[in-house]
């Protein structure tokens, strides 16, 4: 899900209407030039002196301006008693337009949506305004419900603003404005606008576009939908100027290849991983030949015989390959990744630091699990997260994932703590603050000689803690929690939280943690899981997960180029929603369920 960031006034007044300032209000009462505070208020006292003695719509004008200097001083708060006073229903719609933009103005400042939108219930109608005064307007009125979490009118509003624009640098801002707010809308809401009878063209079109890129199975058929979308809205303004955002369905080819290279290791530490990876492969292989479609050569070669890029490539070479998958060790896609500009497309099966061209990185990283829990939590308007992280390799690199994330999208950390099973009480005590709390108590205790009644307290600086942790901490970790005050704290965890079995009795004490996992394991079972539960037992634990990995792998190579080429397109895959970033590596977006009665219940 794409983030919604209100888009300030400053930029939205100076994109969308440069030059339309206040009007001025005539006559203009001569401001002294002095710029010292006692000036400025004798200048704001004779305005208010001059509007007690004035008609209403001249003490209007005078209390407008005196408002408007205390707001340029930085003092909203006087401007907002001064400008409460004034009753604008009996203004001119001009004036009463700048009263109550001011008022807006200072709202969205505070952040503040909802008094914004009460402001503007009493705009006067935009046809009674200028242009640049009734664009400004419908600048105030998006700004004030995308902070309002109303990102359906936000798109509305702003679809009504595109009849003033006429600069296409101004519109095509307008039109990504349109599009993020529109990809913000839920389902349900989308749905409803479309059957509305009464949407106009311009509206009608936009809606049905967000419609067509939402609903999608794969890049394949969102550029389908896009052809469709254009063929019926070739005159559409969006059709003229699309949002940047959007995938362009001429944007490439499918990988087409006759020969793929699988280079995985038959011995070594990761032979057992290989083996379920390369089942996987072989499952969607035979899939693809099911349907009657032409499917590739399938090459095995084993990767522990090569130590360097250029035994790799000779490899190639020699067997006439045109794309590979693999390797799984990161020593070896190291190696591939300084080796420069590969010479066919490479799918690596692990993630590592560097890129290359043609090199691309996909694999099952607690890292990726971690950010896309920070980016939920931020996504339901979290911003201070506690972050709690088993003392392992896996949990150290998932608290940097977790804390980079969620700092890189606008959240605080407010604090970070690794545990072992051994100290999980006084582990989870220190990150809460609770044993500061008791040593506070003992303190005051041994001062003042005194035996008091003491209410244990948790701090009250956090909205939410990101988890990693295994199922058997997990159902230890979330008693505690509520033991030390905790309980009402909503927990983003990992997939390793969750066994893979669904067991209500073990898992009772984990009602609440919402975490994110792979549809391979959250979903109903798809044809190519239930054909290798056909023949493994093991389909339904963690190492079936390599399966799923070995599955999408496969599915997810001829993609390659138009996930490169159309930002936001997405593959679904057994191992969640498949999107490439500009550096050629995979992100998953995973699916989320909520622990409930001790069961798994999905929520995205």
């Amino acid at each position: 899900m794409m983030i919604l960031k209100r888009l300030s006034l400053t930029v939205a007044l100076t994109s969308f209407i440069a030059g339309c300032a206040m009007p001025p209000i005539s006559p203009p009462l001569v401001i002294s030039s002095q710029s010292s505070t006692a000036y400025q208020d004798i200048d704001i006292d004779s305005l208010l002196t001059q509007a007690r003695q004035s008609t209403p719509i001249r003490a209007a004008e005078l209390k407008l301006q005196a408002a408007q200097i205390l707001a340029d001083q930085g003092e909203p708060e006087r401007a907002a008693d001064i400008l409460k006073d004034i009753d604008t229903s009996t203004l001119p719609p001009t004036l009463q337009f700048n009263v109550i933009r001011l008022q807006t103005q200072q709202a969205l400042e505070n952040n503040d949506g909802q008094q914004a939108l009460s402001y503007l219930a009493y705009m006067p109608s935009l046809s009674t305004l200028p242009e640049g005064d009734a664009l400004l307007s419908e600048q105030l009125y998006a700004d004030a419900y995308s902070l309002n979490g109303q990102p359906l009118n936000e798109a509305k509003i702003l679809i009504e603003g595109t009849n003033y624009i006429q600069d296409p640098e101004k519109l095509q801002m307008l039109h990504d404005r349109i599009w993020q707010a529109l990809q913000s809308t839920n389902n349900a809401d989308l749905y409803t606008a479309l059957q509305q009878p009464n949407n106009n063209y311009l509206l009608q079109g936009w809606l049905e576009l967000a419609l067509a890129a939402r609903s999608i199975a794969d890049v394949t058929t969102q550029t389908n939908n896009i052809e469709n979308w254009l063929n019926l809205w070739q005159l559409h303004p969006a059709a003229q100027l699309m949002p940047g955002t959007v995938a362009s369905p001429q944007s490439a080819e499918l990988i087409n290849v006759a020969r793929i290279g699988i280079l995985l290791p038959s011995s070594g530490a990761l032979a057992s991983a290989a083996k379920a990876i390369q089942d996987g492969i072989m499952t969607a292989h035979y899939a693809q030949q099911n349907t009657g479609s032409s499917a590739p050569e399938l090459i095995f070669i084993d990767s522990s015989l090569y130590t360097s890029a250029d035994e790799i490539l000779q490899s190639v070479v020699d067997k006439n390959l045109q794309l590979v998958i693999g390797p799984l060790d990161k020593d070896k896609v190291n190696s591939l990744s300084q080796y420069g500009s590969l010479p066919i497309p490479f799918l690596a099966l692990n993630y590592i630091d560097e890129n290359a061209e043609n090199l691309y990185q996909f694999g099952l990283s607690a890292e990726d699990e971690a950010r896309d829990a920070a980016t939920q939590a931020i996504n339901a308007g979290k911003r201070m997260a506690l972050i709690l992280t088993p003392d392992t390799d896996w949990g150290k690199r998932s608290e940097t994932a977790f804390a980079d994330t969620f700092t890189q999208l606008g959240g605080s950390v407010v604090e970070r703590k690794t545990f072992i099973k051994d100290s999980l009480n006084q582990d989870i005590a220190e990150l809460l603050k609770t044993d500061e709390s008791k040593n506070r108590a003992k303190s005051l205790r041994r001062v003042t000689g005194l035996n008091f009644e003491f209410e244990e307290r948790r701090r009250q600086d956090a909205d939410v803690i990101l988890l990693s942790a295994r199922p058997q901490d997990a159902r230890l970790i979330k008693p505690i929690l509520s033991y030390y005050f905790a309980g009402d704290l909503p927990i983003y965890a990992t997939s390793q939280v969750f066994s893979g079995e669904i067991d209500p009795a073990s898992d009772l004490d984990l009602n609440g943690i919402m975490f994110g996992d792979i549809p391979w394991v959250l979903s109903p079972p798809s044809p190519n899981r239930l054909s290798l539960s056909a023949i493994r037992d093991n389909t339904d634990t963690r190492f079936g997960r390599l399966y799923a990995l070995g599955i999408d792998a496969y599915n997810l190579y001829p993609y390659l180029q138009q996930l490169s080429a159309a930002q936001g397109a997405i593959l679904q895959g057994e191992t969640g929603q498949l999107s490439l970033t500009q550096n050629n590596k995979i992100h998953r977006h995973l699916q989320w369920a909520v622990f409930d009665n001790g069961t798994p219940r999905i929520i995205e």
